[in-house]
């Protein structure tokens, strides 16, 4: 086993217990009887919360080649740990018998989810400069760009409207990453 495939584990954990996170929560939604009163924001988050986590973790692999120092390690795990964060709090803990309403629990968790998600997002676009120093700009970098100011929107946001848009933005900006970077390797 080489450091990276060492370094790889850890961030593959914890990418792993994220997307358990989602996929629990969405689990304990669907078999719970109370009353669910859904957001349509919440429902995008949570699907691009999902995809995000895989895009990144896919995208880890431009790294194998390079030689690793600890500080970068623990570069490398600071996108999965906000991750994981961002997938704890996306969905509710507790689904009892009370109603169960999305949207108060979305913008209940919003600027503790929005941030953590995007400072991985943060951790993840600079993860190339950081390690194998990339240029600034390439193909691909403007979805970054939106992303990061798409997020912005919704952390000082409380409007409803402005987070469906929000929602969707992100959604499509991560989709315009993928198809310009992760389609097209450095």
């Amino acid at each position: 086993m080489d450091l990276f495939e060492f370094i790889l584990i850890i961030t593959s954990v914890i990418y792993a217990m994220a997307v358990a996170q989602v996929l629990s929560g969405i689990g304990r939604l669907a078999q719970s009887d109370a009353r669910i009163t859904w957001f349509l924001p919440h429902s995008i988050w949570t699907l691009t919360l999902f995809v995000f986590i895989f895009l990144v973790w896919w995208s880890v692999w431009e790294f194998r080649d390079i030689d690793w120092t600890f500080p970068m390690y623990l570069y490398m795990v600071v996108a999965p740990t906000l991750t994981y964060f961002a997938s704890y709090l996306l969905l509710p803990r507790s689904v009892g018998q009370g109603d169960i309403d999305l949207a108060a629990h979305f913008f209940r968790i919003r600027l503790p989810f929005l941030w953590s998600f995007l400072l991985a997002a943060v951790a993840g676009v600079l993860d190339g400069k950081v390690l194998i120093g990339e240029p600034w700009w390439f193909p691909g970098r403007g979805g970054h760009v939106a992303l990061v100011a798409i997020v912005l929107a919704g952390i000082v946001s409380r409007n409803r409207r402005i987070h469906m848009l929000v929602a969707i933005l992100v959604m499509l900006a991560l989709a315009y990453v993928m198809v310009t970077r992760l389609w097209n390797p450095r």
